[in-house]
């Protein structure tokens, strides 16, 4: 793996590196902002500019996520048992060491669970999880940090912009990170902070606690560069070394993941590639057609035969004295049906726009006709498949970012968990489903012999039916039911 020379810091080293993906991120950045036009605007020129882009990609993240997603903790996925007891792991983590499940029979299982839930309700990680579908819906990449906060003793999960990231992999397998370099600036206050030189660092470092810097003192930013690998940790503050030392966690605490994975590529693509040249094509169009009406609503008077104009003016109710063998009359320039071919035109960008997005107009809620139910599915149908891909690779981001908050909590947070680390992602349903209905349905399939309670219960979107059919079988004995 390739170092910067001794007279290169990490800042400068990074410059020349991967340059086309970060390029590849300005331009889609810009124009998910609205920036869809390549040529220079004139003196007075108007432009329209429809920003389906944005629109489509908000679209697919909102029925990606419906709603918050649920986890439910695997027995079988048990790293080491001894993780929580190794030297340096602290007390119980304030908040979750009396943890309350409600209904639940006290196993590890259980309270890994209600852990999980309480991390991602205390920083809230369902609302960023939305947020960085988004962003890697437009970069085409997205990324997570998972670290410890040791004032808080909490796990802490952060959105990580992608265009300050560089990663390198395993050759023969591009989901394990073998090193990450994240670069970024902070405002001076920010960094005295973090390195413990303001009010709040005095209280107590984070994980990142630098020594002091005198060149914190004289510039307005500070440039970080943290370069993570499993073994080492190094920080870079303003060209200088301040932290080379061994990774306290023993893995690169990064998940990076694609929006749509390439063939043979670690790096993904986003939702924009094939929507850019269509929406420009749909900007110009729509900008022509509207100079078109605009012309029209103000329309040209013709004078024939005339010589001069002094004296005739275009009022309401105006009289002209026009020479012999003269005449005016309006320019019609909607004549002739050439409205129409713009129009036309436009509705076929506007399905090319849709088809290639696989986002059917019946998404917005309008299908323009009347459908039984199954044809509405079947019309969505794109839809679904482009979601189903997008949750697959979630699935991976939430397995691998919820093993390194369980071995957080354990190692850290002094949780017993017993080494559990395997989780399954519980989403909610792509589609509104008419519930009364899917029960009615599943107590006929049940009372037939069809289904089973426990299927039923998963059909119904039940996160854990085993745990729920045994509070069921509790309730009976007690005379509940």
């Amino acid at each position: 793996m390739q170092e910067p020379s001794g007279q290169t810091t990490l800042w400068q080293w990074l410059e020349g590196r991967d340059t086309a993906r970060m390029n590849r991120y300005q331009r889609y950045l810009s124009f998910y902002a609205g920036e869809q036009w390549d040529e220079r605007r004139r003196a007075g020129e108007r432009r329209l500019t429809v920003n389906y882009a944005r629109a489509l990609v908000r679209k697919a993240a909102s029925y990606l996520m419906p709603r918050p997603v649920t986890f439910d903790v695997r027995e079988e996925g048990r790293g080491n048992r001894e993780q929580g007891k190794r030297e340096g792991a602290g007390d119980r983590m304030p908040g979750l060491s009396s943890i309350d499940v409600e209904g639940g029979d006290g196993s590890r299982e259980a309270l890994a669970e209600a852990a999980l839930e309480a991390v991602y309700a205390d920083l809230d990680l369902h609302a960023l999880d939305f947020q960085s579908a988004v962003d890697s819906a437009v970069l085409g990449d997205g990324a997570f940090k998972v670290t410890w906060n040791p004032k808080a003793r909490r796990p802490v999960v952060a959105a990580v912009d992608p265009q300050g990231l560089w990663a390198w992999w395993r050759p023969e397998d591009p989901t394990v990170l073998t090193r990450v370099v994240q670069r970024y600036e902070l405002e001076r206050g920010a960094a005295a902070m973090l390195v413990g030189q303001g009010e709040e660092g005095k209280s107590g470092r984070s994980s990142l606690s630098f020594p002091p810097s005198s060149n914190l003192q004289t510039t307005t930013s500070a440039r970080i560069v943290e370069d993570w690998t499993p073994d080492r940790l190094r920080v870079e503050l303003d060209g200088e070394i301040v932290r080379d030392e061994a990774n306290p966690y023993g893995w690169v605490p990064f998940v990076i993941y694609p929006n749509l994975a390439r063939p043979h590529e670690f790096w993904g693509a986003s939702d924009l590639e094939d929507l850019i040249p269509v929406c420009q094509e749909l900007n110009r169009r729509m900008t022509t057609l509207s100079r078109i009406l605009e012309v029209a609503g103000y329309p040209i008077t013709v004078l024939e035969n005339v010589t001069g104009s002094e004296g005739i003016r275009v009022d309401a109710g105006a009289v002209w004295e026009l020479p012999e063998d003269s005449r005016a009359y309006l320019l019609d320039m909607l004549s002739g049906g050439g409205v129409r071919l713009h129009i036309d035109y436009i509705e076929l960008l506007y399905r090319q726009l849709h088809d290639l997005a696989e986002t059917p107009r019946t998404a917005f809620g309008d299908s323009g006709r009347s459908l039984s139910g199954v044809a509405l599915e079947v019309e969505i149908q794109p839809l679904v498949q482009k979601v189903m891909r997008k949750r697959r690779t979630w699935e991976l981001v939430y397995r691998k970012r919820n093993a390194m908050i369980l071995e957080l909590l354990e190692r850290f947070g002094g949780l017993d968990l017993g080494g559990l680390r395997q989780t399954r992602a519980v989403w909610g349903e792509v589609l509104p489903s008419d519930r009364e209905a899917l029960v009615r349905s599943e107590a006929r399939l049940v009372d037939a012999g069809i289904h089973s309670r426990r299927d039923a219960m998963a059909a119904l979107g039940d996160a854990d039916p085993e745990r729920s059919w045994q509070r069921v079988l509790e309730e009976r004995e007690q005379g509940w039911g």
